[in-house]
């Protein structure tokens, strides 16, 4: 159920007023400060809907004892290395700095969020080993690798705003490529992983996207152009990532992950959910909106330019298979 935004919000503009702002333009602390309402309300709505669940729930080696060795697609490899690695790094790089109190309603989530993408991250490492489908101790140093160096995004760190923007773009573009997966993997085990690993992030999902909401009644200009520098600036799940050029491309060519997905399945979705375009109290954010619809624009014409230049490889591949 969403969090009543309206009702959590409703004598905070006037307090707006009383400090914590230069030129209008609300300090973290300040910020922090008025949107902690919607967060502890929304902490409290995650802890009342979220599921509890281990990776042995859905991994058993036992049952991969003796069978042949897996062999999935290396799309769907890169996909679930890809997404491994892209979770094992949450502790590092999804930590905001802001000037909360240590025990505050967001770093509860904070500590929420790892705990729970840790779990996703462990499940997808033991179906990976369990399976044979990657070597170990490759895999190890990989997330070792991810660990101490990190792939920490420019649009997260201390910036409260651009922080939850990119969380909740990040996690719905992480969703589309799991379900994508699991279609490219057809194995029963992993799509019933998956499948758990998207519920818990559609609750992931719901706790940004409602505090982004929050934050764009606040303070509407601040924060939607938040959201402009952060879809602007945004780069595909796993940015950094060893292989992460090859893995990009796999992903693009089989469907999984690309500028279409990202534009129609995470974008325009999470812009609709925040009203961006039906506002009419973003003031000096009008600028910032302008900015957004031209890019939009312009990543409408990439996305068809490269599904056309999907689909003519397609065809050219295919005729050659015909000529062999």
């Amino acid at each position: 159920m969403p969090v009543d935004v309206d009702r959590l919000t409703g004598g905070i503009r006037l307090a707006i007023d009383r400090g914590g702002a230069v030129n209008g333009v609300l300090n973290q602390l300040a910020l922090y400060r008025e949107l902690e309402p919607v967060i502890d309300a929304s902490l409290d709505r995650h802890h009342r809907t979220a599921v509890s669940w281990s990776p042995e729930d859905y991994i058993r080696p036992d049952t991969f004892w003796g069978q042949r060795r897996s062999n999935p697609t290396e799309t769907a490899k890169a996909a679930l290395v890809t997404t491994l690695l892209t979770h094992n790094n949450t502790a590092r790089s999804d930590r905001v700095r802001v000037q909360a109190p240590s025990r505050s309603g967001w770093s509860n989530w904070m500590e929420e969020w790892t705990g729970e993408k840790n779990v996703h991250a462990d499940a997808i490492q033991q179906y990976l080993v369990a399976t044979r489908s990657v070597d170990p101790v490759a895999l190890d140093r990989a997330r070792f690798q991810c660990t101490t160096i990190g792939i920490e995004s420019s649009m997260e760190g201390d910036h409260l705003l651009r922080s939850i923007a990119h969380a909740t773009v990040d996690v719905m573009a992480t969703m589309v490529s799991h379900r994508n997966t699991a279609v490219e993997c057809g194995d029963p085990t992993v799509t019933e992983l998956l499948d758990r690993i998207v519920a818990d992030q559609e609750l992931h999902v719901a706790f940004h996207r409602d505090i982004a909401s929050a934050a764009l009644d606040i303070a509407p200009a601040q924060t939607v152009k938040a959201i402009t520098e952060v879809i602007m600036n945004f780069q595909m799940p796993g940015s950094g990532l060893p292989g992460f050029e090859r893995s990009t491309m796999l992903l693009a060519r089989d469907g999984i992950y690309d500028l279409r997905r990202h534009l129609d399945e995470v974008l325009l979705p999470a812009l609709r959910a925040w009203r961006i375009f039906e506002r009419t109290d973003l003031g000096a954010g009008v600028r910032s909106r302008e900015t957004l619809a031209d890019f939009l624009d312009d990543l409408e014409k990439q996305a068809s330019d490269f599904e056309r230049l999907r689909l003519r490889t397609r065809a050219h591949d295919a005729e050659r298979l015909r000529a062999s």
